[in-house]
C-alpha cells in the first residue's frame, strides 16, 4: 500500500471525513515530525535546529530540515541543477528500518493521545498516517535546505555572505509513503475507535516475528516493517548570476549514511577548484551560544575525515558532484560545512607559498608573561600566515624551537628567551623561506611596599638580550585597571604608580607589554600588595527624649568610601536598629523605662565593607524616670462660708450613694 498527497492537492484525500480530520489536525498541531512530538521544537532544549526558531508553522518549520523531521538509516538525493541557474530539482528516497521505523510509528502515535479519540491507543491507522504525510509535506516547503550556492570569488561564509541562500518552492513539495501502515500485517484490523469508512490499522509495535507482511517469507531476512519515503521539489537558487565562478556549500549537521549528487548544466572548462571539511561550527540554539567561533579562512580547514566527495563528467560533458556526509547526531550541537569552489578559470601555476602582510615580520620580539609552556599561535592565527593556491591545510608548516599540536597550534616552551624558525613547503617542495622570531618574558616586576601607598612604587627590571620595551602599567583589583602610565624600559626602572580610589583589601598589577605595538602581552601580577582600610568616622548630633522613650542621632563618613552599617547596644546588649539616610545616622527610639534606674552606656558602632569599626559611647541617666510622686495626705477643707454646714462628701461617697439610689429604684419598679 502506498500513500501519495502533495501540498497543492488535498482533494487527491478521497475521504471527506478524513479532509476535515486532516484541517482540525492541521489547526492544532501546525507541525507534526514523524519522529516526535512537534511541541518539542519549543518546549525541548535538544531539539537538532541549526538556527532560531518561531511560533507559526512556517517560524518552527524554517528552523528544521528534512532530517529532523524523518531520522532515516539510509538517503540518496538527487540535485539536477536546471538549465537557468535558478532553480534545482530535487528527487530523494529515504529508507527507515527496524526500531526507526518502530519508534516512529510509536512517537506519532503517541503525539495523537489527546488529539483524536484514537491517539495514544497503541494503533496506527491509514487517516492518521496520511494526515501527517499532508502536514509534513506543508511543513518541509518552509524548512533549511542545507544547501548555499553563490557566484563570484570563492567564500566560506562570515558577515555579509549569505550562503545558505536556497529555498524550497512554495507549493512544489511532494511527498509519498510506502509501509507507513503496512497493508499485510498479520495483526492488521479495521480501524475500531476511530474509523473513517475505509480505515485500516496496525499495531505500533510489531510482535517479535516482526510479521508485517504476512506474504513475505522471515527467512529472506529482509524487514517486513520498513517505511520507505519519497520525497520531490523545486529548489530556488538565489546566488547565480554567472556560474563560471560559483562557491556550493552544504551543512552536514546531524546527517549521515546519506548520498547527494549535484549534476551541473554543461559548462565548458567547468572543473572543482578547492574542496573543504570544516569542522565544529555552532548550529544550536542562539541563546546557548557559547561564542568564540569564526569564519575560516579559504583553504584553512583541517577535516576529520568524516565526510567525502566525488566528481563524475557526465557523457554529456556535464558535471556530477556527489557527496557522502557522515556526521553523528552525538556531535550536535556542533556541526560541520563542506565547501566546493567550481571555476572555468585555468588551473593556476604551482607557485611556491607565500608569507602573507598578516605574519610577523622576520626578527619579531614576542613577549610572553611567564616561563613554562605557552600556547603562541592557533591555528586560526597561524592559518593567515601563508598563502598558496592549494589552500593554506595543504602545507607543511616547519618550525625548529616550537611543537605543534594535534590542532596545528603552536607551543613554545619559554626558559629565558628562545629564538624561533619557521617556514612553510607545498606539495612540490616549495618553500616560502624561513622567518626567525624571538619569545621570552621581557622583564621581572617587583615592590618594595606591601602597604598600599599614592604612588605606590614599582620596580621593573628588564631581561638581558631584550631590546627597548613598553609598558602600560596599573593597579586592579576587579575590572579594569586604574590610572594607566606608560614607561619605555631599557634598564632597571622605578614606576610610580597611582593608587586613587582603591578599596582596602588586595591590590594587583596589571601590565601591557610590547616592543612592536602588534605583538604585546598582558598579564595581571599578585605582589602581595594590600590596602588597609581606615575605620569610619562616626559623631553623635543630638539626643531626643519623648517620655520615657529615647533617641540618638549623628552623622558619619567613610575615608575609603565604602557603605557603612551600624548597631547599636546598651550596657553591651543590641537595642534596636540604627537607619541610614545619606551620611546620617538614627537610631530607633529606645524604652528607657523598661531597662531598669541608673546611668547606662549607650554603644553606637559602624563598620564598613572592610570591617574596620568605630564605636561611640554616650552615658544616659534614666534615674529620673523611676522617682515615685509622694500622695498628699489629706484633702483641703472646703470653707463653707461660716454657714455651719457639714463637709462635702467626697467622690467615692457620692457614688456609693447614687448605686444605692439605683438599686432602690430598680427594686420599687
Amino acid at each position: 500500500m502506498s500513500l501519495r498527497v502533495t501540498t497543492d492537492s488535498v482533494e487527491r484525500v478521497s475521504n471527506t471525513a478524513t479532509i476535515a480530520f486532516v484541517f482540525a489536525f492541521v489547526m492544532v498541531t501546525s507541525i507534526v515530525p514523524l519522529q516526535r512530538p512537534v511541541a518539542l521544537l519549543d518546549e525541548d532544549e535538544q531539539r537538532r535546529e541549526q538556527f532560531g526558531g518561531g511560533g507559526s508553522l512556517e517560524e518552527q518549520c524554517s528552523a528544521i530540515t528534512f532530517e529532523d523531521m524523518f531520522i532515516y538509516d539510509k538517503a540518496v538525493f538527487d540535485i539536477q541543477v536546471d538549465e537557468d541557474w535558478q532553480t534545482a530539482q530535487v528527487a530523494a528516497m529515504a529508507w527507515i528500518n527496524w526500531t526507526l521505523a518502530d519508534d516512529i510509528r510509536d512517537d506519532l502515535d503517541e503525539y495523537l493521545e489527546g488529539i483524536v479519540p484514537s491517539g495514544g491507543d497503541d494503533w496506527l491507522s491509514t487517516d492518521e498516517v496520511g494526515a501527517v504525510i499532508l502536514i509534513a509535506a506543508d511543513c518541509l516547503q518552509y524548512s533549511l535546505t542545507r544547501i548555499g550556492i553563490r557566484d563570484g570569488a570563492a567564500h566560506r561564509g562570515g558577515v555579509g555572505v549569505d550562503w545558505k541562500n536556497t529555498t524550497w518552492q512554495n507549493d512544489g513539495m511532494d511527498i509519498s509513503e510506502y509501509n507507513g501502515v503496512p497493508p499485510m500485517h498479520a495483526e492488521g484490523r479495521e480501524c475500531q475507535g476511530f474509523n473513517q469508512g475505509d480505515c485500516y490499522e496496525i499495531p505500533v509495535r510489531p510482535s517479535v516475528q516482526r510479521d508485517c507482511d504476512t506474504e513475505i517469507n522471515e527467512s529472506e531476512g529482509a524487514d517486513e516493517c520498513r517505511v520507505v519515503l519519497w520525497l520531490n521539489a523545486t529548489m530556488e537558487i538565489q546566488g547565480i548570476s554567472d556560474p563560471n565562478d560559483f562557491t556550493i556549500s552544504f551543512n552536514t549537521s546531524n546527517m549521515s549514511n546519506a548520498k547527494l549528487d549535484f549534476t551541473f548544466p554543461y559548462i565548458q572548462d567547468l572543473r572543482l577548484d578547492q574542496w573543504e571539511e570544516c569542522e565544529g561550527r555552532y548550529v544550536g540554539p542562539d541563546e546557548d551560544n557559547p561564542g568564540g567561533g569564526s569564519t575560516p579562512h579559504r583553504g584553512s580547514c583541517i577535516g576529520d575525515g568524516s565526510s567525502q566527495y566525488e566528481l563524475i563528467q557526465n557523457e554529456d560533458d556535464s558535471l556530477t558532484y556527489t557527496l557522502f556526509p557522515s556526521l553523528g547526531r552525538e556531535i550536535w550541537p556542533y556541526g560541520e560545512d563542506l565547501f566546493a569552489d567550481f571555476t572555468t578559470s585555468p588551473i593556476p601555476v604551482d607557485d611556491p607559498p607565500t608569507w602573507t602582510d598578516a605574519a610577523p615580520e622576520d626578527g619579531s620580539w614576542f613577549p610572553v608573561a611567564e616561563e613554562g609552556q605557552t600556547k603562541w599561535a592557533s591555528w586560526q592565527e597561524l592559518s593567515t600566515w601563508f598563502a598558496d593556491e592549494s589552500g593554506v591545510s595543504q602545507l607543511e608548516i616547519n618550525c625548529s624551537g616550537l611543537t605543534q599540536s594535534i590542532d596545528r597550534s603552536l607551543w613554545v616552551a619559554v626558559e629565558g628567551t628562545v629564538e624561533v624558525t619557521c617556514e612553510s613547503t607545498d606539495g612540490a617542495g616549495q618553500s616560502t623561506g624561513n622567518r626567525t622570531w624571538n619569545i621570552g618574558v621581557p622583564f621581572s616586576i617587583s615592590t618594595s611596599k606591601s602597604a598600599l601607598l599614592d604612588p605606590h612604587p614599582i620596580t621593573i627590571s628588564p631581561s638581558p638580550e631584550w631590546p627597548e620595551i613598553t609598558v602600560e602599567i596599573g593597579l586592579v583589583q576587579e575590572g579594569q585597571p586604574q590610572n594607566l602610565i606608560t614607561e619605555s624600559i631599557v634598564s632597571q626602572t622605578d614606576v610610580d604608580v597611582p593608587s586613587a580610589n582603591i578599596m582596602p583589601g588586595t591590590v594587583y598589577v596589571w601590565i601591557r607589554a610590547y616592543h612592536a605595538e602588534e605583538y604585546s602581552m598582558q598579564h595581571v601580577y599578585d605582589l602581595g600588595i594590600v590596602k588597609e582600610g581606615a575605620p569610619p568616622l562616626v559623631t553623635v548630633t543630638s539626643t531626643d527624649w519623648d517620655g520615657a522613650l529615647w533617641k540618638i542621632t549623628g552623622k558619619y563618613s567613610d575615608p575609603d568610601g565604602e557603605s557603612v552599617s551600624f548597631s547599636i547596644a546598651i550596657d553591651g546588649e543590641k537595642a534596636g536598629e540604627v537607619r541610614i539616610s545619606g551620611n546620617t545616622w538614627e537610631s530607633d527610639w529606645v524604652d528607657m523605662g523598661a531597662i531598669g534606674s541608673g546611668v547606662k552606656t549607650v554603644g553606637i558602632t559602624g563598620c564598613d565593607q572592610s570591617n574596620q569599626c568605630t564605636t561611640i559611647s554616650q552615658n544616659v541617666d534614666n534615674s529620673h524616670l523611676f522617682i515615685e510622686q509622694e500622695p498628699d495626705c489629706c484633702e483641703p477643707a472646703i470653707d463653707d462660708g461660716g454657714d455651719g454646714l457639714l463637709p462635702a462628701a467626697g467622690m467615692s461617697t457620692l457614688l456609693l450613694a447614687a448605686v444605692a439610689a439605683l438599686m432602690y429604684t430598680r427594686r420599687r419598679d
